[in-house]
């Protein structure tokens, strides 16, 4: 699927977020309330594909979970390095297990992987930072990585009382940032 039609079908999932579920945001639910209807959402969207969130699943690999390879030095400048990956000072590489917030993808399969999403409500304690790596990983072959999805979006949901709606959006191509504060 070509790129720009996949931010069209994203662009019109997440006006019915807004559309219809801002309650979500001004009362500050949990993320999760509002991952999981702008995955519903999505799923009018795409029709064809399986829309599934915090689907860890990867039948291409060993143990049949979904992981990703980063670079232990970028976790460690982010003080995100765990105990025992800072301990194995001999690995250059760290192997994670990861649980992403929304996928638009074809079960059993990494060649029909479309759309990885991750989002951050704005009155997160936690930081952006780890996410932004994730979609680097999700969207890329690098370090070994194989569920090469065609595009990555990383969503911040302003839920605080001055501001709702959207807040930052990156898009994530081949491992990169494509498109920065993207205004839909």
């Amino acid at each position: 699927m070509q790129y720009y039609k996949i931010i069209q079908l994203f662009q019109k999932a997440l006006d019915e977020l807004l559309k219809n579920d801002m309650w979500l945001l001004k009362h500050n639910l949990s993320e999760q309330s509002m991952t999981h209807k702008l995955a519903e959402y999505l799923q009018m969207q795409f029709a064809e594909n399986n829309v599934d969130c915090e689907y860890n699943g990867n039948i291409e690999r060993d143990g049949g979970k979904k992981r990703i390879d980063i670079l232990k030095r970028h976790l460690h400048e982010l003080g995100l390095l765990k105990k025992g990956e800072a301990e194995d000072l001999e690995k250059e590489i760290t192997n994670r297990a990861v649980f992403p917030d929304i996928i638009v993808h074809k079960r059993g399969i990494n060649t029909e992987n479309i759309l990885i999403v991750e989002v951050k409500k704005s009155t997160s304690k936690i930081p952006f930072d780890y996410d932004f790596i994730k979609l680097k990983a999700y969207t890329s072959n690098n370090y070994g990585n194989d569920l090469n999805y065609q595009l990555g979006v990383f969503l911040e949901l302003l839920t605080n009382e001055e501001s709702l709606g959207i807040g930052l959006i990156q898009f994530y191509k081949n491992g990169e940032v494509v498109e920065m504060n993207w205004q839909l």
